[in-house]
């Protein structure tokens, strides 16, 4: 794909969210209204269908859609445009460039965060993207990687000694408990209890995530004659290595 098609999938994956983010907004407070007569916010759906229906046309024949990103469910269109024209397998030697640029790595032991005055150095929107992929999946029940999500969860859970039933052996507890505090007393109403569980649904959401983007990364590589390795936990850590179904398909 030449990068002023790319440059266009791009900017219509942006305005694709952006509508219907707005579709979804508008749809919620006009419930409130109640029906007004000659007000119909449907032609906000029916230029997602657009918009999804041309990055479909531009991409389906691309090898990568068709013997991967089509294959798994919970993976449409419009997010495999966003793949394709935020990511270039070309520019990543391993699986950890993916991370990096979607904002998957680590700094310090803690995942990146945004600081004031601070140039960040990943993709903000192809995190978004993470994100939006990682709720596709656990919505869909994406057979394999929704596997992975819910044995992260339990090794998660394992691992922090429960902190669901026990919050200060949560690592986020005392980070957690003073911004419930500040708000409580901002906003007069009881303080609530930290989210210990959401903090382990995040941890496995973004294992699922990154074992997507390592086989997004394996097949991508080979399909365009690439050089590939195996991911650094199974060649330096020497852990055991999940094969997924996605890549042995696709590669087969």
């Amino acid at each position: 794909m030449d990068e002023e098609t790319k440059a266009k999938i791009r900017m219509l994956v942006e305005i694709y969210f952006d509508v219907q983010d707005v579709r979804i907004r508008t749809f919620n407070r006009l419930r409130q209204v109640g029906e007004v007569r000659g007000v119909d916010p449907n032609h906000l759906k029916k230029l997602e269908l657009q918009i999804r229906e041309y990055i479909w046309h531009e991409i389906k024949d691309l090898p990568i859609v068709k013997k991967f990103l089509s294959m798994i469910k919970g993976i449409g269109p419009v997010i495999a445009g966003g793949l394709i024209s935020y990511f270039d397998p070309a520019k990543a030697d391993t699986p950890s460039g993916f991370f990096h640029f979607a904002g998957l790595h680590v700094v310090n032991g803690k995942a990146p965060r945004r600081e004031k005055g601070k140039k960040l150095d990943y993709n903000p929107k192809a995190k978004v993207l993470m994100w939006k992929i990682g709720r596709s999946f656990l919505m869909f029940k994406t057979p394999f990687y929704f596997d992975i999500y819910q044995r992260a969860r339990m090794e998660e859970t394992a691992k922090l000694n429960n902190p669901i039933e026990n919050p200060k052996n949560c690592p986020h507890y005392k980070e957690c408990l003073e911004m419930l505090k500040r708000k409580a007393e901002r906003t007069g109403k009881p303080m609530k209890k930290p989210p210990c569980k959401l903090h382990i649904h995040f941890r496995a959401m973004r294992k699922m995530v990154k074992r997507f983007l390592v086989d997004l990364w394996v097949v991508w590589r080979r399909l365009e004659g690439l050089s590939v390795r195996k991911p650094y936990a199974v060649e330096k850590l020497k852990h055991h290595e999940v094969k997924s179904p996605y890549v042995e398909q696709a590669i087969a």
